[in-house]
């Protein structure tokens, strides 16, 4: 460090030079750093999905959803697997932990599927895993709407022309589509003309894929060339269909267009789209996990621009939902208290040292250490966000700290040789003096670092949050001190030696010294009075703190709100559709919801797997609403009352998102109910519901509605099909082909390919006693009713079937308003262990936002009382004496003073940002205690009586403590003033800090003389090690 040091002084010219370079090269590698809201917080998760067309959900689950559960239970690093089996659909969900690589998870779910495929029913198709997403991977979404276009038409322009040019664009990875209708060429037979022409259903079928083929010639090969010969047989309109031959019947051919209608049809709907009330296709764009959310979305929108001059004249295009609007609100508001708060250092330091040499000095080691951090942070592969932005925010007053400390005592010691003549070379008093703060400036940074390590120990969602934040803060300390020792001495060198240097202390300095000399007289005179006032005042802070409630973040400030509507199972889209136009005519109404889109049922091969009664309302809020996000979640759900046995629950975008990772349900509150019986499991989760229902503060309250709904059953008689000569798989295949429908090729029109769809007509399939009367093919018996083969009838069965952990499940799920989150979580638990009484075998599991901050909390005291114990290692091979560290030690808890009461005063909620926003405080706290306790032991060293050590040692490091403390203090100002995105996980943090270091900067300069005037025959260290002192440094001059 000595020869650093030296060699800064040494060579100070290209010391400067080297960080204008590196401040430029930092500039350009920031610009090229990916940007997104907060960092990703998901663990890694794979989702199996597999189609079963035409089974039931107990069926999916004991076939489909249970052999896979059972071969990727025990891969490597998964932590929960999750299940839900739906109508035809099976979805399994793996969720790894956070150290497994995404592709290598994949790989090891791929392998374990591989070997159920075979075991899987006949019928069922092949498991797929879903593109890799992440929770905020819906970066925008666009709603198209027409005048007179068909929706049909619509839906072909956004599928083929829309759907496909934006998937070519770097980073998109996947593409939803709500709403329009799908074409098909459909084939509708007609039941009775069947049986006129004596046709079976299985002859239209096979006649239908036959009909549609291309046959490979070979080639036609002569002594000169070669040519390709093609059978071309592909339909290529409705008329190719319609004279396709499906048999003859004396000499004369039966055509498709004689026992069926050939038609243009769209698919059958799993899911709608709405844009304020009106049919649209709703277009979702999904991000790959890494890709930069601004860059992708710009590329998008540039496309969409491009592709309207090709839409018809009456096609309107609709941006609903933009991501990039919160990120860039967000990193605005941060970038602007950035600015701010530099601003803030700045003038803070003109006050203090009224020297615009002393500003440079002090002012460079900013830039510089902000820039190198980022870029350091940069080569760790993370990006920019809110949350790396505030820890160049919470660091922008620390970093001049080292520098501040550093140029003062240079200054001070100059000063003090320039009175006495000059009798040491200045740049031996540069070195000198650079080399006497060495050892606080060094070992700060190293408790700083120790500080934060509970940070680091935080795991899941709040880890994933606050960690980039603190190795953001922590780069910038390193570099800082870097700085320090670099930089600084060299400007010093450059700036301050062989100046006339003005013989007295700034206004602001003579000031604060006068204010500061009575209050430290009176605490060296009365330091028992002064020590037990700070106890007091540190006992009523934590009283105050036993009464505050909690919750786990703070919530985001966004205008895109999501209202998740759950209607009663057996409803149809149609149904879902109509309450979602009605919500949405009623919304339309105040002028708070600027947008008003609809997204109902569920999506071809989306990730989100929701049935036909299920539909999520986007909504965009104007500026001014945004203002009072609750007033305005209260107004929706005024408006979704009027719809009785309609659930719903209100929430911002990225809150539902980090509520699903925490609990796999979109609510901050959740429920779980475990155990093997439905009945038994629905029975319970009544009683939790009625239970949760008389807490106050309990607001979007609903259960899982995992209820029995109506099925049509049709139950083979296998006697009669025998007697019939029927197999049952030839008499399934025909009733899933009349009543389901059957693909049976695809039809290519222009690059584009549309499903040929055989079924019957829609009267031959719409009533029970038409099914009844559905007429099968015998193989000798010529045809006869379903009724004779088959009991038809109606039943019920489970909607969907929940599974978690080997385990089914019933979720209670609810969200807070009006009081804290922890109080309202203390009721509930209170309540249930009250009124709900568990069966053997049954069990409770409570998820969501408030486990994670309980979780967390404990994290962070445990590592704290560990951090704690290190610091005060750090500190006595700092000060080489266990009283003086006992001071230190003393002194950080009466930080914590001003911190609780200033959270209090701005609304008394303790979040996880706030308890990381004490940390903080610590680190800066110690940091001032060993800065005036290290200046004491140098002094007492020397043999100067412990009272004029006390006195003229405080008064010495006076305006370095005072700039250290302001700078940091008030460089976190404006996150403390308003509101806006991006600044919600960072201003509880502001708040603690900006409060606690008032009071901790003075006690620390006033409670540590009183400690030391009460405790002082205890305190006198041993000599130091030569090394750190000026006394002891050896003479020699630095060369100029």
């Amino acid at each position: 460090m000595n020869s650093l040091l030296k060699w800064s002084i040494d060579q100070r010219w290209i010391v400067v030079i080297a960080s204008v370079l590196i401040t430029i090269w930092g500039i350009f590698v920031v610009m090229q750093m990916p940007l997104d809201v907060i960092p990703n917080f998901a663990p890694p998760q794979v989702q199996v999905q597999t189609e079963a067309p035409g089974l039931a959900p107990e069926e999916i689950e004991s076939l489909v959803t249970l052999p896979i559960e059972t071969a990727i239970n025990g891969t490597p690093g998964v932590t929960s697997v999750r299940s839900s089996s739906a109508v035809g659909l099976s979805v399994v969900n793996v969720v790894f932990d956070w150290t497994t690589d995404i592709y290598r998870a994949r790989q090891l779910v791929t392998e374990r599927v591989q070997q159920v495929q075979g075991k899987l029913p006949a019928g069922v198709e092949q498991p797929e895993l879903t593109p890799i997403n992440s929770p905020l991977g819906d970066i925008v979404r666009y709603s198209f709407t027409a005048e007179t276009t068909s929706m049909m038409e619509l839906k072909r322009i956004v599928n083929w022309q829309v759907r496909n040019r934006i998937l070519a664009i770097p980073g998109v990875s996947q593409i939803t589509l709500f709403g329009g209708d799908d074409r098909q060429y459909q084939v509708l037979v007609d039941p009775v003309k069947l049986q006129a022409f004596d046709v079976t259903l299985e002859q239209v079928t096979e006649a239908a894929a036959n009909s549609n083929a291309n046959a490979p010639g070979g080639f036609l090969i002569n002594p000169d060339q070669e040519i390709l010969t093609r059978g071309v047989g592909r339909i290529t309109s409705l008329e190719d269909l319609q004279k396709s031959v499906i048999t003859q019947r004396n000499g004369t051919p039966i055509r498709l267009s004689e026992v069926a209608e050939i038609v243009y049809g769209a698919a059958v709907k799993r899911g709608d789209g709405q844009l304020n009330g009106k049919p649209a296709v709703v277009m979702t764009v999904k991000k790959q996990p890494l890709a930069d959310t601004v860059r992708v979305t710009e590329a998008v929108e540039k496309a969409i621009e491009e592709l309207k001059a090709s839409f018809p004249k009456d096609v309107k295009v609709t941006e609903t939902f933009r991501q990039a609007e919160f990120i860039e609100a967000s990193v605005k508001n941060v970038e602007e208290a950035l600015r701010d708060g530099a601003i803030i250092v700045a003038v803070v330091l003109i006050l203090f040292l009224m020297n615009w040499r002393t500003i440079i000095i002090s002012l460079s080691a900013m830039p510089i250490s902000l820039l190198g951090g980022l870029m350091l942070l940069s080569w760790l592969g993370e990006g920019i966000n809110t949350m790396t932005l505030g820890g160049l925010v919470v660091a922008i007053g620390s970093v001049v700290d080292d520098a501040i400390v550093g140029m003062e005592n240079v200054y001070r010691r100059l000063r003090e040789n320039q009175l006495e003549g000059n009798p040491v070379p200045p740049l031996q008093i540069v070195f000198s003096a650079s080399l006497e703060v060495r050892v606080s400036v060094l070992f700060s940074t190293v408790i700083i670092a120790v500080v934060f390590a509970p940070v680091f120990a935080l795991s899941g969602v709040e880890g994933r949050i606050f960690t980039p934040m603190g190795v953001t803060y922590l780069l910038c300390i390193f570099v800082s001190t870097i700085v320090a020792v670099t930089l600084t001495p060299a400007l010093c060198a450059l700036l301050l030696v062989n100046r006339r240097l003005p013989g007295e202390e700034t206004w602001i300095a003579r000031f604060s010294e006068r204010v500061y000399r009575p209050a430290l007289r009176f605490a060296l005179v009365r330091p028992k009075i002064v020590v037990l006032s700070a106890l007091a005042a540190l006992v009523a802070s934590l009283i105050v703190l036993g009464g505050m409630g909690r919750i786990f973040l703070p919530p985001f400030q966004e205008r895109s709100l999501v209202i998740a509507l759950n209607l009663a199972p057996g409803v149809s889209l149609q149904t879902t559709g109509r309450v979602g136009a009605a919500l949405a005519q009623n919304l339309e109404e105040d002028s708070r919801y600027e947008i008003v889109q609809m997204r109902s049922g569920r999506a071809s091969g989306d990730i989100e797997t929701w049935g036909v009664n299920f539909a999520e309302v986007d909504i965009e809020l104007s500026k001014e609403a945004a203002k009072d996000i609750e007033r305005s979640e209260e107004g929706i759900r005024e408006a979704s009352n009027k719809f009785p046995g309609v659930v719903v629950s209100v929430g911002g975008f990225i809150s539902h998102r980090i509520d699903e990772v925490l609990s796999g349900v979109r609510s901050g509150i959740a429920v779980k109910i475990y155990g093997s019986d439905l009945d038994q499991l629905r029975s319970l989760g009544q009683q939790v519901q009625t239970a949760m229902g008389g807490v106050d503060g309990v607001v979007d309250l609903q259960l899982e509605q995992q209820i029995p709904i109506k099925q049509l059953q049709i139950k083979i008689d296998r006697d009669a099909a025998s007697r019939y000569g029927l197999t049952i798989g030839e008499l399934s295949e025909t009733i899933e082909t009349a009543l389901n429908g059957r693909a049976v090729s695809q039809i290519l029109d222009q690059q584009q390919v549309f499903d040929l769809f055989v079924w019957l007509t829609p009267d031959a399939r719409q009533d029970l006693d038409t099914i009844r009367n559905l007429l099968i093919d015998t193989p000798e018996n010529g045809k006869i009713p379903l009724a004779q083969v088959a009991q038809v009838d109606y039943g019920t069965g489970p909607n969907t079937i929940n599974r978690e952990n080997v385990s089914r499940l019933i979720l209670v799920s609810a969200n807070s308003s009006g009081r804290d989150l922890g109080s309202v979580i203390q009721d509930i638990r209170t309540r249930i262990q009250q009124e709900v009484q568990l069966p053997p075998g049954y069990f409770l599991e409570y998820g969501g936002q408030f486990e994670a901050e309980a979780r967390a909390s404990q994290t962070l005291m445990v590592f704290g009382l560990l951090a704690l114990v290190i610091i005060a290692i750090l500190m006595y091979f700092a000060v080489k004496s266990i009283g003086a560290t006992l001071m230190i030690l003393i002194n950080l808890p009466l930080a914590l003073v001003g911190g609780i009461f200033s959270l209090a005063v701005t609304g008394g909620v303790l979040s996880i940002a706030s308890l990381v926003g004490f940390i903080t405080l610590f680190g800066i706290a110690a940091r001032n205690g060993l800065l005036l306790v290290d200046n004491y032991n140098q002094k007492l060293a020397t043999g100067m009586p412990l009272k004029d050590v006390l006195f003229e040692g405080s008064q010495e490091r006076l305006v370095a403590i005072l700039m250290t403390a302001f700078s940091s203090a008030l460089g976190m100002f404006p996150l403390t003033i308003g509101g806006g995105a991006g600044k919600e996980m960072l201003q509880p943090l502001a708040i603690v800090v900006l409060g606690g270091l008032f009071t901790s900067t003075v006690l620390t300069l006033i409670v540590l003389p009183a400690l030391y005037a009460w405790f002082g025959r205890f305190l006198i260290p041993k000599q130091k090690d030569s090394e750190l002192h000026l006394s002891d440094i050896g003479g020699g001059e630095v060369a100029p």
